[in-house]
């Protein structure tokens, strides 16, 4: 039982093995963030004005909800 185990873990390590890509290079050194204006722009400063237009929605969707609810009631 543990030979067919050991064979079968041995067949899976070599398909994951072959499945690695030969063609992408290997990173030599860590992505600087800071290297350029539009890496800064890309990864900083659009995020960033995406969560606040996000809040900014949510409150606006949240005001109506609560603006229409107290006019349901009266």
């Amino acid at each position: 039982m543990r030979a067919f185990l050991a064979s079968i873990l041995l067949m899976v390590s070599g398909l994951v093995y072959g499945q690695r890509p030969t063609s992408i290079p290997d990173p030599s050194e860590p992505f600087n963030v800071f290297e350029s204006a539009e890496s800064i722009i890309f990864y900083i400063v659009l995020p960033i004005i995406i969560v606040v237009l996000y809040i900014i929605w949510r409150r606006r969707i949240s005001k109506e909800k609560k603006k229409e609810n107290e006019t349901h009631q009266q």
